[in-house]
């Protein structure tokens, strides 16, 4: 596996927002693109964020590619060059999302379209951004992907189908189970898990005995507990909100089952824990990024940029995949301006697309050619248990479909 080389990875990060004075980002002073400003050399990218609202504790994604860009530039920018970040609050509106995605474009104001988070908003806005041409990483699902080829649209997160599915096999293959529930969210967030579970678990041998839905505003999870206990599965897996993963738990071992139980990588943090220790002691996740608590340069980069430009952000899983997607970004840009070149979209989408199979910073195995842009291709499993996360199994292959 080659490595890329992220500029200042034991500080990746893009420049805080107007750290240059002057250019501010848009196209003034000489642009070469929208988004350049080549007087001062600085990049401005941006999408929308969700800081208030239901869904606001995702705003931490955001303030994590924004720590990335700031630690970038205060690490001397990208050959050269420095980044702005544009990204207005939507409160998850849908609408709002596309209001503030044709502002930056049609105001030439980024050059990029750099984590735009959640999945309803990215069904308002992915039409348009295909139709624009400006490169974005889209901070949803990557199943709306599966299929089809983007050229302008470069996923930084795995299909949930494909993560489900890598659950599965982890629990059939590794925990020896042959009975396998499944407790998934009925809407953009679980529905690919649902379809793509019954025939991948059948294709290890196993058996799907249990395939029981919830809804994202559920809060008697009695039901659904009931219904997964009266199968008697050897392992539960759950794709779906915290509230799902700790009260279906819950509610399954208080109807007398307790086997293991495997979620979602976005549930995987310490304020997920925090909710019901006991009950969700031994839960297993996975995790398609070097996993937010290892001893390494990547995460002690991660964790520092966090400390010191977001002291209130615990650098603990969900915030990673925002900066995940932040380091995709620098590492294409790098490479398009290696040679001195004044950056253009059409070079930045070739850029990447000449990545093919690499690592990329905390990303262990990323996928982009001019065929295909398969995002991150792999994912680890990770356990909390007895109060401390640990790593159970090393980053390997997800599956794709039934085998």
């Amino acid at each position: 596996m080659r490595a890329v080389a992220v500029v200042a990875l034991a500080a990746i990060g893009l420049v805080a927002c107007g750290d240059d004075g002057g250019g501010g980002g848009g196209s003034a002073g000489g642009s070469a693109a929208p988004g350049v400003d080549t007087k001062s050399k600085t990049v401005t990218v941006g999408a929308w964020r969700l800081a208030s609202g239901p869904f606001a504790s995702q705003n931490q994604t955001s303030q994590a590619v924004e720590a990335c860009l700031k630690a970038s530039n205060d690490a001397g920018g990208v050959n050269g060059w420095k980044f702005e970040f544009k990204a207005n609050d939507t409160a998850g509106d849908p609408t709002r999302a596309l209001q503030e995605t044709r502002s930056l474009v049609e105001g030439k104001s980024v050059f990029a379209l750099l984590w735009g988070p959640g999945s309803p908003s990215n069904q308002a806005v992915l039409p348009y951004v295909e139709k624009s041409g400006t490169p974005y990483h889209p901070g949803m699902s990557g199943d709306p992907f599966v299929g089809h080829f983007y050229d302008n649209i470069y996923p930084t997160i795995p299909p949930y189908s494909y993560q489900a599915m890598f659950l599965a096999k982890y629990a059939v293959e590794t925990l020896g189970a042959e009975r396998i529930g499944l407790l998934y969210q009925n809407d953009d967030v679980g529905q690919s898990s649902h379809d793509a579970m019954k025939d991948y678990v059948e294709s290890l041998g196993a058996e799907l005995v249990a395939d029981v839905p919830q809804t994202g505003t559920d809060t008697d999870y009695t039901p659904m507990g009931n219904k997964l206990a009266e199968a008697n599965p050897d392992a539960v897996i759950a794709w779906g909100y915290p509230t799902a993963l700790v009260k279906g738990k819950a509610a399954t071992m208080a109807a007398g089952v307790d086997v293991p139980w495997l979620g979602a990588y976005f549930n995987a943090s310490d304020d997920v824990m925090k909710l019901d220790p006991a009950t969700l002691d031994g839960t297993y996740f996975n995790y398609y990024l070097e996993p937010f608590f290892a001893d390494t340069p990547e995460i002690k980069a991660y964790q520092d940029a966090l400390k010191k430009y977001f002291p209130d952000v615990a650098p603990s899983g969900l915030p990673l995949n925002g900066y995940a997607a932040c380091q995709v970004f620098l590492a294409g840009f790098e490479k398009m301006t290696e040679d001195g070149d004044a950056p253009t979209q059409d070079a930045y989408m070739k850029a990447l697309d000449s990545l093919g199979s690499t690592q990329v910073g905390v990303i262990p195995q990323l996928e982009y050619t001019d065929k295909a842009h398969n995002g991150p291709t792999q994912s680890y499993v990770i356990q909390w248990k007895d109060g401390a996360w640990s790593v159970v199994q090393d980053a390997a292959d997800m599956p794709t479909g039934a085998s």
